[in-house]
């Protein structure tokens, strides 16, 4: 393992973290490890939507910009210039 220094750190913030790992029968090191953990945990799926690309992204990605619309529409089974259809 490697050590980390922290330069700075207001007294409150230091009182509290202490607070913190007695109340959880922990060392200050091992409390700001597991609030650090904590930390990276909860910050992870908020970077993921940041930077994933959605099936809609790729998608519109994928084709042409012409065929980027809302709504796909099938034509109409009335329209007298569709083909009937054939059996052969």
């Amino acid at each position: 393992m490697t050590d980390i220094l922290i330069r700075n750190v207001p007294a409150e913030l230091k009182r509290q973290i202490e607070e913190r790992a007695r109340g959880h029968k922990r060392s200050l090191s091992h409390e700001i490890m597991a609030l650090l953990r904590r930390g990276l945990v909860q910050a992870a799926p908020a970077e993921r939507e940041e930077q994933e690309e959605g099936l809609g992204d790729l998608l519109a990605r994928t084709f042409p910009k012409q065929h980027n619309y809302d709504d796909f529409v099938l034509p109409s089974r009335d329209d007298p210039e569709r083909p009937p259809p054939t059996f052969d």
